[in-house]
């Protein structure tokens, strides 16, 4: 393994990274150390520098067609198990045979263990993401879990409590995105998400003991006149107007927060066999200020990328992890790819069959965890 990272490293890495033609020979026989510098590599494929196994697609520049299935499985392992945490707790999903759904709470902590099933959830109901209050300072019995279902409803759970680890269900009124992510802020020390206007922050506070307590707020999110928003809702939006649209916060590891809006089309134009698949189109990128409520629109993150999925959306440094990109955005769902935020470029991956590249699995990303 060590062998093979050190090769992948170099500079002459292209006609390394795509393999032979022999379908027995696997890149990561195992779980990679530094997953995402095989996305890198693939990343820079270029005209010069393609195979009949990678290459773009001459139709759409912006589709990478991986046409190995074997490597195609290695892209979907790698973006799928995300950067490696030590520290903090993560939510396992189960179906049974009668098809309810279990939540298994997991320790990633070495000297503290934990596996704790979390109370059942009805069968009935089609969870969104799930969001920890990972943080150092606080304790294991004021820990909550919340789940957050396809739809507006939040519940929240306290598993090590004393006074018992049942759901808390909370009706929002419809004051929630349907299909935007809730996050855990550290700084905040709340539960985040928006509107379905994406116009208010919705906030829950984690200091409550009984359901009466459990009171959500919202916040206006204001915009400066004088911000490059106004000329981009003129002219950029215009190509996302029939799209679908989710929200997602997300805080950075020094507290800074960023909204992005993840735009989505289906694809009538490829049809084929009855099969409608979505695409990405795009993304716009805000710093938020949680507290005052100021918005303002950015194309420059730093050395920070953003991961977006079936989970909490989290973000990290890019030089936290070989092969990782800065100023990027990583997705995965119903397509998988990377988006350049400064180039507002997107690539998606695609399989042999010019399908995106794709997974239902839960969750796409580990939830976040301390650090």
């Amino acid at each position: 393994m060590s062998q093979l990272i050190n090769r992948l490293l170099k500079p002459s890495v292209c006609k390394n990274v795509i393999r032979s033609h022999n379908k027995n020979v696997r890149m990561f026989s195992s779980k990679p150390t530094y997953p995402y510098v095989l996305i890198d590599h693939l990343l820079k494929t270029t005209k010069h520098c393609s195979t009949d196994q990678v290459y773009y697609n001459d139709d759409y520049k912006d589709e990478l067609v991986i046409k190995d299935n074997g490597l195609a499985e290695e892209v979907r392992v790698a973006m799928t198990h995300g950067i490696p945490h030590k520290y903090g707790y993560r939510v396992n999903l189960e179906k049974s045979e009668d098809n309810s759904t279990s939540l298994t709470l997991v320790s990633n902590t070495p000297s503290d263990p934990v596996k704790h099933h979390l109370p059942p959830l009805l069968s009935s109901c089609r969870i969104q993401n799930v969001a920890i209050s990972n943080s150092p300072d606080i304790n294991k019995q004021d820990l909550v879990v919340a789940v957050k279902f396809l739809g507006s409803d939040v519940s929240l759970c306290k598993p090590f409590s004393d006074s018992g680890s049942g759901w808390i269900n909370i009706n929002t009124s419809g004051s929630v995105h349907p299909f935007s992510s809730l996050v855990y802020s550290k700084k905040n020390k709340k539960f985040l998400s928006l509107s379905p206007s994406g116009l208010y922050l919705w906030s829950l506070d984690l200091h409550f003991k009984e359901e009466k307590d459990v009171q959500p707020k919202l916040h206006y999110l204001c915009t400066n006149h004088t911000d490059p928003l106004r000329r981009l809702l003129q002219t950029d939006l215009k190509e996302f107007i029939w799209c679908s649209r989710t929200d997602h916060l997300v805080e950075s590891p020094s507290g800074e927060h960023f909204l992005v809006k993840w735009y989505d089309d289906m694809d009538y134009e490829r049809v084929g066999a009855e099969t409608i698949f979505q695409t990405t189109l795009g993304f716009l990128v805000f710093r938020v200020d949680t507290i005052c409520g100021d918005l303002v629109y950015t194309e420059d993150i730093g050395d920070l990328c953003i991961f977006l999925g079936q989970n909490e959306a989290y973000c990290v440094s890019a030089s936290s992890s070989p092969g990782l990109r800065p100023n990027s955005i990583y997705y995965v769902g119903s397509n998988f790819g990377v988006h350049d935020i400064a180039t507002e470029t997107s690539t998606t991956f695609y399989t042999k069959d010019k399908f995106p590249l794709r997974s239902t699995e839960f969750p796409y990303w580990p939830a976040p965890l301390s650090s």
